[in-house]
C-alpha cells in the first residue's frame, strides 16, 4: 500500500512539473495604421490652359452637316487630316476647264456685292483697300467686263494660281491647275509682280519682302486656308513649303507655322463664305461639289496641327 503511494505522488510531481515548464501563448500586437494625410488643398488661383485644345463638340449648320457626315470631330491629328483628305476627293465630283468654265466660276462667287441688279466689279486678290476700283497695279476691285483673254496687261484682271503652277508642277489642264478653289481674280500687272515668289511675313499691304511675297493682312487668312486646302487635295504635290516660307518644327507632316499663324490672324471673309458656299453645292453650274473645311471652320487646322487656337464657327 505505501509503495501505491509513492507512485502516485510522484506521477503528480511531473505532471506539476511538466504544466509549469509550458511556454506561455502570444498574440502580435495591431499598431495603429499611421495617421492619413489631409486631402491635398484647392489650388485658391487655378491657372487657365494658355493654349485649350478644340475638343470637337461642334454644332454644325444645318447646311453643312449632310457634307461633313462621315467626319468624326472629336478625332485630331492626322486621323482628322486622313478623314478629311477622303472627303475633299470624293465629293470634288465636277473638274473644271480653264476656259470658259474658270472664268465664269470666278466671276460667280468674287464679285462685288451690290444693292440691286447684277454685280459689275470683282474683288482682286493682294488688292490695296486704299486703291479702290482704279487703275492701279494694285487696285482692290475691277469691272468684271475686263476679264483679261491675253490682250493688255493694264487695267485688266486674270486668274491668279495662289498655289504656283510652278511649285505644284501642273498646268491648266483639267485636274490641279484648274481648282478653283486655288484660283482668284487678280491684277494681270500685280499678279505678274509675285510670279512664283514663295509667301512670307510681312505687314501691312501686299507687295514683295525680303525673300519672298506677302499677300497682305487682308488676304493672308485666304492664301492660309486655301494652301491647307491644297495639301490636303493634293498632298505632296502641294506641300506647304513649296509655296511658302516658314518653319515645320512643331508641326507631324510639314505644315508651316507661318500658314497656321495667318490662319489665326486673318478671319474668315464674306467672299470666303461665297465661294466655299456655291462650289459645295452641285447644283450651282460652275460648283466643284467640294468645300474648304478650313473656311467653314479655321479651328480645324489648329486640331490637325496644332499652334495657337483658331477660329471655333461652329461654336455650340
Amino acid at each position: 500500500m505505501k509503495k501505491y503511494v509513492i507512485l502516485l505522488a510522484t506521477a503528480c510531481l511531473l505532471l506539476t512539473t511538466s504544466c509549469s515548464s509550458d511556454s506561455a501563448i502570444s498574440f502580435p500586437i495591431e499598431k495603429p495604421d499611421p495617421k492619413p494625410n489631409p486631402d491635398p488643398k484647392p489650388d485658391p488661383d487655378p491657372k487657365p490652359d494658355p493654349d485649350p485644345k478644340p475638343d470637337g463638340n461642334y454644332v454644325l449648320p444645318a447646311d453643312q452637316k449632310e457634307y461633313y457626315k462621315t467626319i468624326d470631330f472629336k478625332k485630331s491629328g492626322m486621323e482628322l487630316k486622313a478623314q478629311l483628305i477622303t472627303l475633299l476627293k470624293t465629293t470634288h465630283n465636277r473638274t473644271l476647264k480653264y476656259s470658259p468654265e474658270v472664268w465664269e466660276a470666278i466671276k460667280a462667287t468674287d464679285y462685288v456685292p451690290v444693292a440691286s441688279g447684277n454685280p459689275t466689279e470683282v474683288y482682286l486678290i493682294y488688292g490695296h483697300r486704299s486703291q479702290g476700283n482704279s487703275s492701279s497695279e494694285k487696285a482692290y476691285t475691277r469691272a468684271i467686263s475686263k476679264q483679261n483673254a491675253g490682250g493688255s496687261a493694264t487695267d485688266t484682271w486674270n486668274r491668279e494660281h495662289v498655289y504656283t503652277q510652278n511649285a505644284g508642277g501642273f498646268d491648266t489642264q483639267p485636274g490641279t491647275g484648274t481648282d478653283v478653289h486655288n484660283l482668284r481674280s487678280s491684277d494681270v500687272s500685280w499678279n505678274g509682280k509675285r510670279g512664283s515668289l514663295k509667301f512670307a511675313t510681312g505687314t501691312g499691304d501686299s507687295g514683295p519682302v525680303s525673300g519672298g511675297w506677302y499677300p497682305g493682312d487682308e488676304w493672308k487668312g485666304d492664301v492660309a486656308r486655301m494652301m491647307m486646302y491644297m495639301y490636303l487635295r493634293y498632298e505632296t504635290q502641294c506641300l506647304p513649303s513649296k509655296n511658302a516660307i516658314g518653319s515645320t518644327v512643331n508641326t507631324p507632316d510639314g505644315m508651316l507655322d507661318t500658314l497656321l499663324q495667318w490662319n489665326v490672324d486673318d478671319p474668315v471673309s464674306d467672299i470666303e463664305i461665297r465661294r466655299n458656299n456655291y462650289h459645295g453645292n452641285s447644283k450651282n453650274q460652275f460648283a466643284q461639289g467640294n468645300r474648304n473645311p478650313f473656311i467653314d471652320n479655321p479651328e480645324l487646322a489648329t486640331k490637325i496641327w496644332g499652334g495657337k487656337a483658331a477660329e471655333n464657327r461652329w461654336k455650340k
